[in-house]
């Protein structure tokens, strides 16, 4: 199936960003600030101009379930998983192993819906599809080099820092799995696609304005900065060209 050949090379970058740490010993934090700008202007746009609106024609109620989705991925992120932010491999001191298991249990969950959410949007449209893939696909290799780093500093392990890396591919298949697994009720039931769209929607409006902008903002980097509106250019331009190979597509 397409979708999950989409899903596995989304996957494969978070592995790829774990071994990034460890291929080059002086990796750009520039380059990985600009990428993380990038994919917070296409998630938010993603967010603004296709799931919500999409979710909204749905079901009238689906704005109580985006709001949902913001909540619970905040709750996660500060209650499960407290020391855990972006940008935190630029740290140099060590992390207690409570403090890494609470960043990888989070990263886990991220990445979960990041699986989930390709496959939901797929099912809505193949356009929606592309765009949100290449959304996800520009923060995973930042996730995993992320993980593996705080792994890496806390344990002193490369083949741990990269069997984080592993295991956040592996949470993304299980949400991709587990959207699969209900696309039977997608099709019977249009109320659970709109929920799932919602929360999709909430979740990466939490990932770019949460995530991934505060850690931009904080490099004072204005050439960076601008790559946001670069990411909601890219965005654009994807539809735009999706939209004259649709017949193919389709």
């Amino acid at each position: 199936m397409d979708v999950l050949f989409y899903v596995l090379t989304a996957a494969f970058a978070n592995v790829l960003g774990g071994l990034v740490i460890f291929l080059k010993k002086n990796w750009s934090r520039r380059g990985l600030n600009g990428l993380m700008a990038l994919s917070a202007g296409i998630l938010f746009t993603i967010a603004i101009m296709d799931l919500i609106p999409e979710a909204l024609e749905m079901h009238e109620s689906s704005a109580v379930y985006i709001v949902l989705g913001f909540g619970l991925i905040f709750l996660f992120q500060h209650f499960l998983a407290p020391h855990f932010h972006f940008g935190e491999e630029t740290h140099k001191h060590s992390h207690s192993k409570s403090a890494t298991l609470g960043a990888l249990l989070g990263m886990l969950i991220h990445t979960f819906f990041d699986g989930l959410s390709i496959v939901a949007s797929f099912k809505i449209d193949e356009r929606i599809g592309f765009v949100v893939l290449i959304g996800v696909l520009l923060h995973k290799i930042p996730d995993g080099l992320t993980i593996s780093s705080i792994v890496f500093t806390s344990l002193g392990s490369k083949k741990k820092a990269i069997g984080a890396a592993f295991f956040l591919a592996i949470s993304t298949l299980l949400g991709a799995i587990v959207a699969l697994s209900l696309t039977q009720f997608f099709t019977v039931n249009n109320n659970l696609l709109s929920i799932a769209l919602s929360i999709t929607a909430g979740i990466f409006l939490y990932i770019a304005t949460a995530d991934l902008l505060p850690v931009v903002s904080a490099t004072e980097d204005r050439p960076i900065i601008l790559f946001f509106f670069v990411g909601i250019l890219i965005y654009f331009v994807l539809h735009w060209i999706l939209e004259l190979i649709a017949p193919v597509v389709h």
